[in-house]
């Protein structure tokens, strides 16, 4: 009974899941019936030996490599031909730049940057966060005004600070997670599996009276 729950659950699971190679679901990438019927031609080895996926290049539509190692000049009026859109099922552009999803960008499930509060792109990227980093050090060393002469400036640069400050640290807490299960992301899939030891919960005290 045990194992048809979870064999339930796995099914379940992979229904849900959306593959990032057709945008099909019901398998992941390296499933996927599409790239396989390219004869292997988008396939690689990883480290480890096992095939993992490369995908499309959303620039020029090469099964070789990704957009990140694509080498032909960007065009402006059509940037990304190849890429396929999780919203409206079109080509041409991803998800996060679809007109029929600006209020959620890439923030799928809700939520925006923490530092600007836009939804076109994670709080690692901002460019608050880049431009505050060069502003840091020569405004640290300026010498800030307290009580009523800080400025309005001022206020804005701690109130910054105080955000990029929690985000590194929220981001140091996710990576030690991270470390201590041993997570691993699919580069194209997108997957995470975690394949170190859970912990455990915290045991509960039972009193007698």
């Amino acid at each position: 009974a045990s194992e048809k729950r979870r064999l339930k659950r796995i099914d379940e699971k992979k229904a849900q899941t959306t593959c990032f190679a057709c945008r099909e679901k019901g398998h992941t990438a390296k499933e996927c019936p599409s790239t396989a019927k390219e004869g292997g031609a988008n396939r690689d080895r990883g480290k480890d030996g096992g095939e993992k996926v490369v995908g499309i290049c959303y620039r020029c539509g090469s099964m070789r490599h990704n957009l990140s190692r694509c080498k032909k000049p960007i065009d402006e009026f059509n940037p990304l031909p190849f890429a396929s859109c999780f919203v409206c099922q079109k080509k041409g552009h991803l998800a996060s730049s679809c007109p029929k999803n600006t209020d959620k960008g890439v923030y799928p499930n809700g939520g925006s940057c923490k530092l600007c509060g836009e939804t076109s792109h994670l709080a690692k990227d901002c460019n608050l966060r880049k431009q505050g980093m060069s502003l840091l050090t020569p405004f640290k060393s300026a010498i800030l005004g307290t009580g009523k002469e800080a400025g309005a400036d001022e206020d804005d640069f701690h109130t910054l600070n105080r955000k990029r400050s929690e985000l590194d640290r929220d981001e140091k807490r996710e990576e030690k997670k991270k470390h201590a299960l041993n997570v691993k992301i699919g580069v194209q899939s997108g997957i995470v599996k975690a394949f170190g030891k859970q912990p455990k919960p915290p045991a509960k005290k039972v009193v007698y009276f």
